[in-house]
C-alpha cells in the first residue's frame, strides 16, 4: 500500500441506541462501497442498547468482511459516544454517520476524493448531502425541515463553502483526526438532552481555523419517519439544551435568540400546540402548508423550551 493510500484510510464513526433493525441496513450499506474494504474500518459505539444491537454487530463481524470494532458504554448520549469512537478510530479520516443514516454505493469514495482535492485538507472538514430514504413516506413537513434548516438546510447552501459552524452535521462529516487533537476536549459531554453538541463541536473548529465545505456527492438516506409533533419533542429538546450552550458561548447570543425574542416568541405557544395538531393532520394527508407556518409552529417550540430555564 502507498504512503498517500495509507493517508486516505477511514474509520467510520456510528453511535448507535435502539435501532437495531435499521442499523443493519446501514452497516449493509457500508458492506457495498465501492472502495476496498481494507480501506476502511467501522467503530460502532453502543450507547447503551437494550435490543439485539450487540448480537447483531457480533454477527456482521464475523460473518462480513468489513472490520467492525463494537465497543460499549452505559447511556451517556451521542457526544460521549462520538467521543468514545474517537479514541479508538485507527485511521487519519473520520467519517461520523447515524444509525439510521444509510450511505450510498459511493458514499465513502465520494468523500474521499473530494476531500483531497481541496486546497488544505489537513484543515478541511466535509458534509456530504443527507437526504431521506425512499423507503418512508416523505412528507411536505419532511421535505421542509430537511432542507430548510430546522434539521438541515441544504437549500440554504450556494455552493461548496466555506460554511459556518451551524452546518457541522454529524450524520454525515467528515474530519480528519489531526484536525481533532488540535482541541482541548472533542464533543462536549455537559449536553445531556439532544442538540447543539455538533454545533458547538463545529464552533470550535471554526475559532481554530478549520474550514467547512459541502460534497453533495457524498449522498446518505435517513431512513427516520419524522410527524410534526415528533418533531415539535425534537424543537424543545433542542430548546433547553441551548441554555447549556449560551452558558459556554455568551458571544453567540445574536445565533441563538435573545432573551426578549425568545420570551416574545414563546407567548404564543398555545396557538403554536394547536397549529401543530392540526398540521399534523394535514401532512399525514400530504398536503403541504408555507414555510411561514412550519416555521412558527417549530420556533416557538424552541423558544418556549429555551426560556424555561435561565442562560
Amino acid at each position: 500500500m502507498s504512503k498517500q493510500d495509507s493517508n486516505r484510510n477511514v474509520s467510520v464513526i456510528i453511535p448507535t441506541y435502539n435501532r437495531c433493525k435499521i442499523f443493519y441496513k446501514v452497516l449493509k450499506a457500508l458492506e457495498a462501497q465501492t472502495i476496498d474494504k481494507y480501506r476502511f474500518e467501522v467503530v460502532v459505539v453502543d450507547d447503551g442498547s437494550t435490543d439485539d444491537t450487540a448480537q447483531m454487530v457480533r454477527y456482521f463481524a464475523i460473518n462480513s468482511q468489513l472490520n467492525i470494532r463494537y465497543f460499549f458504554q452505559e447511556n451517556k448520549k451521542q457526544g460521549a459516544a462520538r467521543n468514545l469512537g474517537i479514541e479508538h478510530a485507527e485511521m487519519p479520516i473520520l467519517i461520523f454517520i447515524g444509525d439510521d443514516t444509510i450511505p450510498d454505493i459511493r458514499f465513502i469514495e465520494s468523500h474521499l476524493n473530494f476531500h483531497q482535492k481541496l486546497e488544505n485538507p489537513s484543515k478541511s472538514s466535509v458534509i456530504g448531502y443527507t437526504t431521506w430514504h425512499s423507503e418512508i413516506k416523505i412528507t411536505p413537513f419532511m421535505q421542509y425541515i430537511g432542507e430548510f434548516g430546522h434539521q438541515f438546510g441544504y437549500s440554504l447552501i450556494d455552493g461548496h463553502g466555506p460554511l459556518r459552524f451551524n452546518f457541522y452535521y454529524t450524520s454525515n462529516l467528515l474530519v480528519p483526526a489531526s484536525l481533532l487533537q488540535t482541541l482541548d476536549h472533542f464533543f462536549d459531554e455537559d449536553f445531556d438532552v439532544y442538540g447543539w453538541e455538533d454545533i458547538e463541536f463545529g464552533y470550535r473548529l471554526e475559532n481554530i481555523g478549520a474550514k467547512l465545505f459541502l460534497n453533495r456527492d457524498a449522498v446518505a438516506y435517513h431512513y427516520h419517519p419524522v410527524s410534526v409533533v415528533s418533531f415539535c419533542r425534537r424543537q424543545e429538546n433542542v430548546g433547553r439544551a441551548s441554555n447549556i450552550f449560551i452558558k459556554k458561548h455568551p458571544e453567540l447570543d445574536w445565533f441563538l435568540g435573545d432573551r426578549a425574542i425568545l420570551e416574545r416568541n414563546a407567548k404564543p405557544y398555545l396557538k403554536a400546540v394547536f397549529y401543530k395538531n392540526i398540521v399534523n393532520l394535514l401532512d399525514n394527508l400530504s398536503i403541504p402548508l408555507s414555510h411561514d407556518i412550519y416555521r412558527f409552529i417549530l420556533d416557538t417550540h424552541y423558544a418556549k423550551a429555551a426560556t424555561l430555564s435561565s442562560f
